[in-house]
């Protein structure tokens, strides 16, 4: 497993300008320094362990966005898709996984 610190920083910074958040703020809810939550999105800093779970819990985040990054990390629709899910019951994820494969059943055979 590889673990990118502009990953995190990248997260940190897209959660925190979704919940319309300055710095300052995040900061202050997090219980650290102004200049080490903005070492975190700059990527110079690695955050604690401490840091990273509040971070994932405090914006219902997947740690599997930090971990294992893939290409629609930084895009706004993915992020509020991935927390949307959380929210769904097996019912409606169920649904939710019907239509995906139908969309990119149907992409496939457009191809």
């Amino acid at each position: 497993m590889t673990y990118e610190p502009k990953q995190f920083g990248i997260v940190l910074k897209n959660a925190r300008m979704n919940k319309k958040l300055t710095q300052a703020e995040l900061a202050e809810i997090l219980n650290i320094s102004l200049s080490y939550l903005k070492d975190l999105e700059r990527f110079r800093n690695n955050p604690s362990y401490e840091i990273f779970e509040k971070v994932i819990h405090y914006f219902n985040l997947s740690a599997d966005t930090v971990i294992y990054p893939n290409q629609n990390i930084t895009d706004n629709t993915y992020q509020q898709i991935q927390r949307l899910l959380t929210r769904c019951n097996q019912k409606q994820l169920k649904v939710i996984l019907a239509t995906t494969e139908a969309l990119l059943s149907d992409d496939e055979t457009t191809l």
